[in-house]
């Protein structure tokens, strides 16, 4: 039995070498069958009172099976599932799900439309694949989609993508589900112990939809185009050649990125109103419902040099603004929090070795009265060395760290490995 393992897992290896997924078909039609196994191994530094100690954590990140093709050169189509987090905290739930599925008609290279659940394009942090991060994860606390808008940052819907002037620009944009509000009464009391009933959910109550879309200038060689290859972005483009790893793009892109849905931001009512029956239940209403809206701006470089481009700089920084209203007090729908961020990560690469250093930064918009809102403020500063045995298919990444949270002035100290087979 262990030596069968053994041998699979390294058939699987050499099957790194190219690229990831077995392909069945031609060139017109084909289907390509993939997997993702992530293991991850967490050290973290525990809260009070125990502080000073570490806590350790070993769970499989990612688990995730991959479908690809297209019938024709027209249209196109991909399918993923997930099984995320498996393990963790002792949890072994069966918890697979569809994280991707659409269907792509490639009309032209400056059209490309996508029907399904779909990743959103907001920021090039938000629209990379999680296969080939630069850090071990994504910086997910920088992004704060409203809840229950989707899973995963993907919605449904349709989009339309393209290239209209060659490999300079890529526009993206799409209409999706976003929140549907649930109008259903729920039970609820006061502080002081009155009994009302409110929305479960009050927001969008009109179903409208929910807008994204994103504009990217490419410099050098373009991110982006038609099929999976470019719906997805990447933190590196590198590939194994050889008994080297090297770089196959250059890529200097500068991105713009909107989210919005009306309604969203809810204001209750300062007072309930009054049942309209003796023996009725107060109702608590809605004073006012707002647009809720996030804006973002990107700068994306990997810049090869060197022998074969055996050696490379690359990272990024994203900034974000979200307009999730002010949910500092119990009068108003917690959709998220209102502020401002940076992620930002940098990297050299050496062949298959590359050192990166990470850098986040969240400030939670102040209340109503003035003092500043801690809850949702994020300092957080990481290094780790990752190594690319087989490019992206065979990686092993370490990272350290300190994260400062929601105005707390002891940092979180923690470190990461992750090994990745992406086949």
């Amino acid at each position: 039995m262990g030596v069968s393992v053994l041998a699979l897992f390294t058939s699987l290896l050499v099957a790194g070498n190219a690229n990831a997924g077995y392909k069945i078909g031609d060139d017109e039609t084909n289907l390509t069958v993939g997997g993702l196994l992530q293991f991850q191994a967490a050290l973290t530094e525990n809260g009070a009172p125990n502080a000073d100690s570490f806590g350790t954590e070993m769970y499989l990140r990612r688990m995730r099976l991959m479908f690809s093709g297209q019938l024709n050169k027209w249209v196109n189509f991909f399918v993923e599932t997930d099984n995320p987090n498996f393990g963790k905290n002792g949890d072994y739930s069966v918890n697979t799900f569809i994280q991707d599925a659409y269907l792509e008609l490639n009309l032209h290279e400056a059209v490309q439309v996508d029907f399904g659940m779909l990743l959103v394009p907001f920021s090039h942090h938000g629209t990379q694949g999680a296969t080939s991060l630069l850090g071990i994860d994504y910086q997910s606390a920088l992004l704060k989609y409203p809840i229950n808008s989707g899973k995963v940052w993907r919605d449904y819907g349709i989009m339309v993508r393209g290239m209209p002037f060659g490999k300079w620009f890529e526009y993206r944009v799409g209409i999706f589900n976003g929140v549907r509000g649930n109008t259903t009464a729920k039970d609820a009391a006061t502080a002081d112990g009155v009994a009302f009933q409110e929305q479960t959910d009050p927001r969008n109550p009109n179903d409208q939809p929910r807008v994204a879309g994103r504009l990217v200038f490419n410099v050098f060689d373009a991110e982006g185009g038609a099929g999976v290859a470019g719906m997805f972005t990447d933190g590196l483009y590198i590939k194994k050649d050889g008994a080297q790893t090297v770089s196959t793009k250059r890529v200097l892109s500068i991105g713009g990125s909107f989210d919005l849905q009306n309604d969203l931001n809810v204001t209750w009512a300062p007072a309930l109103v009054p049942p309209a029956e003796p023996g009725g239940v107060p109702q608590r209403r809605v004073e006012d419902a707002k647009v809720y809206y996030a804006l973002s701006g990107d700068v994306f470089w990997d810049q090869p040099f060197g022998p074969n481009n055996i050696m490379s700089v690359n990272g990024q920084v994203n900034y974000f603004y979200f307009e999730h209203g002010d949910n500092s007090t119990g009068r108003l729908w917690a959709s998220g929090t209102t502020g401002m961020g940076i992620m930002s990560e940098l990297g050299f690469r050496y062949d298959a070795f590359q050192p990166v250093v990470i850098f986040d930064w969240f400030n939670a918009t102040k209340n109503p009265s003035g003092a500043t809102e801690d809850k949702g403020d994020l300092l957080g500063i990481h290094g780790g060395l990752n190594y690319y045995l087989l490019a992206h298919n065979t990686t092993f990444k370490v990272q350290f760290g300190a994260e400062y949270r929601d105005g707390v002035s002891d940092p979180v100290l923690m470190g990461l490995f992750q090994a990745q087979l992406l086949y």
